[in-house]
């Protein structure tokens, strides 16, 4: 755990340079990996955290600002704090070991200079080591402080003491808002929500103090007392009269208690009402849809606790407060928000601790770039089901379903916060992702999920002449399910170099494409679609002219780049005409709102299958595959080819895959009996 050890980069094969115009194929036949951080150390290398949690857009940080600013590449990391590990070292019961200057936790890039001292790899403080720090808990036996997991393994995870608490741990809180207007019940969406819910109560993520509760609503508001108190039944009570409705809250919840009611307790009359739901409305011919009232009476039933609030919605809202323009400007200047009513809203939820998920099924214009905006600053997610209706859109259906499943058995942290600490000659620039920036470096983040995402855009503001490798470290504070305050800790160790060919080769292209996604996305939100997409071809025309060698003029008509950024202009071409950046009309602004939402929230590895699908030839599976061991079973791997129709065979059968969709395409020659 020492990072004097680590002398910069090592020479690796992307030093190779690639003449884009010579070979046609230049996507690898399986997925990309990630780079390898470039240390010097093997094993050290190993210590820094998977690349699936956190990875840099460059494995070796340029020394200086005007380096980074030659080289033309953004500077960022991007994070997948809270996702699902097969395997997680967590320390319970002991001092959690922090610098007593930067506060950033103990890692394996520390120098331990002996077994009572060791220095910070991030600001280099010397720092005391306590005795119980010499405690091996694998071999239950003091010695070697190197042997603890904090100093061996790039990602662990605390259970946090009262210090780390602002408040006692409340329980885990649920709380649906269900459209239930005539168009909502044509879809089919109630009974589909019902069933997968009443099928997964047991698998919510909670202990027995987790709450549940209901609030439907058309033009009016319906409330569900679902307590014991009904003997096995629920009552439905109606607020019909909305004007004003921030004034009158406390005319409208006369019951709080019955509204937010504990699962294990109430689990029969919760499944009851689950299974009446869809009869109570079925005839319902009210069109009108009165969300905003929905949600500022959410915020009312969970602002002492904080909590999770699931919206299901399939129309605008056309009542106010909250309600917008259902008619589309025929030339909209951006795709940003027509309403601050949901961000102000959003902002709120925050400041409790409140979370806003919404679920939109709509068949016409919703407003997406401004709805979403109750999830952004809450720390939500947005899901989307163009067309969706249990008849003519199976394939959404089935979609909704497991997305429904995932999303109601997932972990869940609450109260958390998340903090990037690195060298003082670094700064964070920007956050990207949803959530409430509290300060420069802290984010706020009512509940976090593992399928959430974050980038962070990196200014060098003062020279690392001094510096051999930078430490970056998140650090994410959360309440579990199960009451547990806890800390998760993720360290990432890279060079430092002063040397313009080590830091464009050590480039991790699909980071870095991710990256310039998130940025694209707010260009195209605060300023103009036209904007973002002109930025997206300058930058990929400044990388390649500041990454090709200085004697390229020599060599022809050839336009070689380093192995490391081989896809990138392939990548880049394929951003610009993705649903989130191409241009014309004929994309629904809905669906490019979603999109621009998904470059600034989805894991990087599912958001280069949305600009560059993975498109796989079955009918060659036998010949050209990757064979995977599985267990006792063999997984044949096929082969993926670059999309160009070129690579397309009348005679062979493909499936495509988008991450949000799976295509089969079928050539027109394809033999009958081989695939039947």
């Amino acid at each position: 755990a020492n990072n004097q050890q680590m002398n910069g980069p090592t020479p690796n094969n992307n030093n190779n340079l690639v003449d884009l115009l010579k070979i046609k194929s230049v996507i690898s036949p399986f997925v990309e990996e990630p780079p390898m951080t470039p240390l010097v150390n093997e094993e050290t290398q190993q210590m820094s955290c998977s690349p699936e949690v956190m990875r840099c857009s460059l494995n070796v940080i340029p020394q200086t600002k005007d380096l980074l600013n030659k080289s033309r590449l953004p500077l960022g990391v991007l994070i997948h704090p809270f996702k699902d590990l097969e395997s997680l070292s967590v320390i319970q019961g002991t001092k959690i070991v922090r610098c007593d200057a930067c506060k950033s936790y103990i890692n394996p890039f520390v120098t331990l200079l002996d077994n009572t001292r060791w220095r910070c790899s991030i600001c280099f403080r010397n720092n005391e080591l306590p005795q119980e720090f010499l405690y091996d808990p694998a071999t239950k036996t003091y010695g070697d402080p190197s042997r603890r997991p904090e100093v061996r393994f790039g990602t662990v995870e605390y259970t946090a003491t009262s210090d780390y608490m602002a408040r006692p741990p409340q329980p885990a809180m649920y709380l649906f808002l269900l459209d239930v207007s005539h168009n909502a019940i044509q879809t089919g969406y109630l009974q589909s929500f019902c069933d997968v819910l009443f099928e997964n109560l047991s698998n919510l993520p909670g202990d027995a103090r987790t709450k549940i509760g209901f609030l439907t609503y058309d033009s009016r508001i319906h409330f569900y007392d679902l307590s014991d108190s009904q003997n096995g039944t629920f009552r439905i009570m109606v607020a019909p009269d909305l004007e004003n409705v921030e004034s009158k809250l406390d005319e409208i919840l006369p019951i709080p208690d019955g509204l937010m009611v504990i699962l294990s307790e109430c689990r029969p009359i919760v499944e009851a009402f689950l299974n009446e739901l869809p009869k109570v409305y079925q005839n319902n011919h009210e069109t009108d849809s009165a969300l905003g009232t929905a949600l500022i009476i959410a915020g009312k039933l969970l602002h002492e606790t904080g909590g999770r609030i699931t919206v299901m919605q399939t129309r605008i809202p056309n009542v106010n407060p909250g309600a917008l323009c259902e008619q589309i400007a025929k030339e909209p200047k951006s795709i940003g928000p027509t309403s601050d009513f949901y961000k102000k809203l959003s902002l709120d939820y925050a400041s409790q601790q409140i979370a806003c998920d919404l679920f939109l099924l709509n068949s016409h214009y919703i407003d997406l770039a401004t709805l979403s905006g109750v999830s952004k600053y809450s720390g939500g997610e947005v899901k989307y089901y163009p067309s969706y209706h249990s008849v003519q859109t199976p394939y959404e259906v089935e979609r909704f379903e497991n997305d429904l499943r995932r999303y109601l058995q997932r972990k869940i942290g609450f109260e958390a916060v998340m903090r990037l600490r690195s060298a003082p000659a670094l700064a964070i620039q920007t956050f990207h992702g949803n959530g409430f920036v509290r300060s420069v470096d802290l984010l706020v983040l009512p509940n976090i999920n593992p399928d959430a995402a974050y980038g962070m855009q990196v200014a060098i503001e003062d020279s690392l002449a001094q510096y051999t490798s930078v430490t970056f470290q998140i650090a994410l504070l959360y309440t579990s399910s199960k009451g547990e305050r806890r800390i998760r800790v993720h360290t990432l160790s890279l060079p430092v170099s002063a040397n313009l060919n080590d830091i464009c080769a050590n480039a991790d292209q699909e980071a870095v494409v991710s990256l310039i996604a998130k940025m694209a996305a707010d260009r195209a939100s605060t300023s103009s679609l036209h904007e973002a997409r002109e930025a997206l071809t300058n930058v990929a025309c400044d990388v390649i002219k500041a990454t090709m060698p200085s004697n390229a003029a020599n060599r022809g008509f050839s336009l070689a780049v380093p192995n490391s950024l081989r896809l990138l202009p392939l990548y880049m071409l394929s951003m610009i005409k993705s649903t989130a950046f191409r241009a014309g009309s004929t994309t629904k602004l809905d669906d490019r709102a979603y999109y621009i939402d998904l470059c600034k929230t989805l894991p990087t590895q599912y958001l280069m299958q949305i600009f560059y699908p993975d498109l796989y030839p079955i009918h060659t599976i036998e010949e050209r595959s990757q064979i995977i061991q599985d267990g006792d079973e063999e997984l044949h791997v096929p082969e993926r080819i670059q999309l160009s129709y070129q690579h397309i065979d009348s005679h062979g059968a493909y499936i495509l895959d988008t991450s949000e969709y799976i295509y089969i395409y079928i050539g027109k020659a394809v033999s009958d009996h081989k695939y039947l």
